[in-house]
Formats: C-alpha cells, structure tokens, sequence
C-alpha cells in the first residue's frame, strides 16, 4: 500500500509541475510526458522515482490522463504502478488529484493532490499522498510527436 502510494503520488507530481507551451487559451499540456523525482515518507525513508511516463489530454482548463512509474526503495525496485489523473490549469499553476483505478472512472480512489507549474516543455510538481503523508517532487519533459 504503501509504495502504491509513493507511486501515485510521484506520478501525481510529474503531471501537476511542470512546463508548458502557450497556445491559443493558456498552456497546453497536452501530450507524451517523461522523467523521474524523489519522494520522503514521513519516517525518513527515501525513494527514488526512477522514470515516469504519463499521457495527458486537456479539455479546455481541465486536464486528465494516466501515468505509469518505476520506483526504487532502498536499492529495491517495486512493481510497475499505474495512475489515473485529472486537474485544473490557472495560468502555468496545475492543480489536481491523482489515484488508482480498478475499474473506469469514477470507481477511483484519490491518494494523492498534486500542485506544480507549467514551462515551455518541462513540468515540475509536487505530490502529496494522503493515505501515508509523503511528499513527492517529480520533473517531466514532453516528448518530441
């Protein structure tokens, strides 16, 4: 449960930060989106968001999209995780939720709130799971069509 977390939460990061490219109406963020972070649980322990790669769609100011990830723990590498996301675009500031879904939307489950910034083709962002408190920071750059 705990590194299902750390998961989401990494790959809730690289979708809320990050860079985005202005178009017509705001930023896009549209697009195929890679990189890697590192999250601190609340006892210290650290892990390594060894890649993460995510597809973005954006309706408007509305975003959503799904993210899958590699993590280390300790030298440990845990199973591949996969995430649904959806947020909220204000200038280049992201907001939005990240979670794990066993069946379509809306049978998700939110774990973790996302917050980062948009510029030109890179993201940054911070993750904040909620089922275990730790904090992820997670940097993506879109990936050339």
């Amino acid at each position: 449960m705990k590194y299902k977390l750390l998961s989401l939460l990494a790959l809730s990061f690289l979708f809320v930060t990050g860079t985005t490219v202005a178009g017509k109406g705001g930023p896009i963020i549209t697009g195929i989106w890679a990189g890697a972070g590192q999250v601190m649980y609340v006892d210290g322990t650290s892990a390594e968001i060894v890649s993460v790669s995510a597809v973005l769609d954006q309706e408007g100011k509305f975003f959503y999209g799904v993210a899958e990830f590699e993590v280390t723990i300790g030298g440990v590498e845990q199973p591949t995780q996969v995430a649904q996301m959806s947020g909220h675009i204000s200038g280049n500031a992201i907001k939005g939720v990240m979670g794990a879904c066993l069946e379509p939307a809306p049978d998700c489950f939110g774990v973790a709130v996302i917050e980062g910034k948009l510029s030109g083709n890179k993201l940054r962002g911070t993750v904040v799971d909620l089922s275990d408190g730790s904090t992820s920071v997670i940097i993506l750059r879109r990936m050339p069509r």
